[in-house]
């Protein structure tokens, strides 16, 4: 008899963006800011809402909200990630903290930022979508 494969042990850092909760693996996750005013990148997509200078670093800084499609929740604060290649900042207006997602972590979507959004996802009692940041970034590379 085959023993069941044991769940992930993968912890998330679990925030919201307006009234969306997503979560990144929390390794990736630097740390959470208060951005201050931000560059405008001219011809940039709304969602990106500009650039900051952080630690040496110039970061974007990505509505999570409007690049879904929805209206910006306003928030001055954002999630640090960190990848190989460069650092994204993606707005919260709320962070729950680090947590497990339960869930069969499948593409919400069939094309655009959709493909790197994983789920349905749980954590505690919220629906989540957990982002593929490597994805995301190469969406974003892309002019997604």
């Amino acid at each position: 008899m085959a023993l069941p494969e044991p769940e992930s042990r993968q912890s998330y850092l679990v925030f919201a963006c307006g009234s969306s909760w997503y979560a990144v693996p929390a390794e990736s996750a630097a740390e959470v800011v208060t951005f201050p005013e931000l560059t405008r990148v001219p011809g940039a997509p709304a969602h990106l809402l500009g650039v900051f200078a952080h630690r040496s670093e110039v970061i974007p800084v990505v509505d999570m909200s409007l690049l879904v499609g929805g209206v910006s929740a306003g928030s001055r604060r954002a999630v640090l990630v960190r990848l190989s290649r460069g650092t994204l900042a993606l707005t919260a207006s709320t962070v729950a903290g680090v947590s497990s997602v339960a869930g069969v972590l499948e593409p919400l979507g069939p094309s655009g930022v959709h493909v790197h959004l994983r789920g349905p996802g749980k954590s505690g009692a919220r629906d989540v979508a957990v982002i593929d940041i490597e994805g995301l970034f190469d969406h974003l590379s892309q002019g997604g």
